[in-house]
């Protein structure tokens, strides 16, 4: 049991450690946006999709029965928490390709609007359940809901601003 609390601990932790991660890297963007375009979207794709794209990976594959709990998802059949991992393992790989291997800034631009689409899917997932369901938790309808429309929002903001100067 002292295991299953330290795996829901970490799960919960690498959560905060991506938002807060993103949430950084959105502050930066703002930053430097008027000034640096090109650093302001190249911190958002490393950040809000590279970064936070790799730690979900591991949280929802490493962690799934714990993440799952957190959620109130719990099942025996975890497929689903991998293949979230997954995708959102690829669009974090690909996130730093983008800005290691120097895209032009309408593929890093593309890149952010693709994954902030995805995050804006699972916040309206997240916010179904919670108002679908009997049991209601805030951190549902906060973190998971709420934040996630938010974080969405701000990182297809940079991208259509990126898409509509070019």
């Amino acid at each position: 049991m002292a295991n299953e609390s330290i795996k829901f601990k970490m799960a919960a932790a690498i959560g905060y450690l991506s938002m807060t991660i993103g949430t950084a890297g959105i502050f930066l963007g703002f930053y430097h946006m008027e000034h640096h375009p090109a650093l302001s979207l190249k911190i958002i794709t490393m950040t809000t999709v590279g970064v936070t794209g790799v730690l979900a990976f591991v949280r929802h594959f490493f962690f799934h029965q714990s993440d799952a709990r957190r959620l109130g998802w719990e099942t025996e059949r975890p497929e689903w928490a991998f293949e979230v991992g997954f995708a959102n393992l690829a669009f974090g790989l690909v996130g730093w390709l983008a800005v290691i291997g120097n895209y032009s800034a309408q593929t890093q631009a593309v890149l952010v609007l693709g994954y902030a689409l995805y995050l804006f899917q699972a916040g309206l997932l997240h916010g179904h359940t919670y108002f679908t369901e009997g049991k209601k938790s805030a951190a549902r309808l906060w973190r998971s809901c709420l934040a996630t429309l938010l974080y969405a929002g701000m990182m297809s903001f940079f991208a259509i601003k990126t898409l509509c100067i070019q």
